[in-house]
């Protein structure tokens, strides 16, 4: 069943023509962090690539596909056939983050987001009215993408495959080495003859600040001590009118 509908589809893909743009789809670069994680990537959006060849109504599709499975993909026709996110890891395809050309105008306004985060949702990996979910990426790749442009009825246009697209993988938990990582010994003497070195020195500075600092508050000490006066008493003596010799 599965062969007789992929011949169907064959069918009726050679009765549409769908025009092919030397165009591929791009990572966003680098500047932007969190390019690539575990589950996600980012992509341009498609600005200026399907207005020769769509209407502003038409939409445009991303496709994500296995790198290995790349050739046995089809264009769907029509729409409704489209491989679903809940159905990756059978049919190793998806289509998702649809929307109509006019959404990805040449000249973007200065506060437009220009990025595809392809993974990005996760409310939506098991439910099945939603097909064309942007769900996790479940498995680290690598992935080949296309952007596909197509109406109510068949494909239009699409572009070229961007290949080998390889997601970050975490380190398991079982290869991580806990024990610190030895030094050499001729490391561990270095490191020795510095902390001696280092720590005399420290000494030798305290040693230095102490006897500067005492010998500052010795001087304060003898400058600010008076010397004693010595005060001199001298008796008054007093004297006394000798009376006038009366005649």
């Amino acid at each position: 069943m599965t062969a007789l509908r992929v011949l169907l589809l064959l069918l009726l893909t050679d009765i549409y023509t769908t025009q092919k743009i030397t165009e591929k789809p791009s990572l966003a670069g680098p500047e932007l962090g969190g390019r690539i994680t575990t589950s996600t990537f980012a992509l341009n959006q498609p600005r200026c690539i399907f207005d020769m060849y769509t209407s502003t109504t038409d939409d445009i599709w991303l496709v994500v596909v296995l790198t290995s499975e790349k050739s046995k993909f089809v264009n769907p026709v029509p729409p409704e056939s489209l491989p679903a996110y809940q159905d990756f890891l059978l049919n190793s395809s998806y289509m998702t983050l649809n929307t109509a050309r006019l959404n990805y105008p040449c000249l973007p306004d200065s506060t437009d987001i220009t990025v595809l985060r392809v993974g990005s949702e996760t409310n939506c990996m098991k439910d099945r009215s939603r097909p064309n979910c942007n769900g996790p990426l479940p498995v680290p790749g690598p992935y080949s993408v296309k952007f596909l442009a197509m109406d109510n009825s068949q494909p239009k246009a699409e572009t070229e495959w961007l290949d080998d697209i390889m997601l970050k993988t975490a380190q398991q938990s079982d290869t991580i080495d806990p024990q610190p990582r030895r030094h050499s010994a001729s490391m561990i003497v270095i490191t020795t003859i510095l902390s001696i070195f280092l720590a005399s020195l420290l000494a030798c500075f305290i040693a230095t600040l102490i006897y500067v600092c005492t010998d500052i508050c010795g001087s304060s000490e003898i400058h600010s001590k008076e010397a004693p006066v010595a005060v001199t008493r001298y008796n008054t003596h007093h004297v006394y009118s000798q009376p006038e010799n009366r005649p």
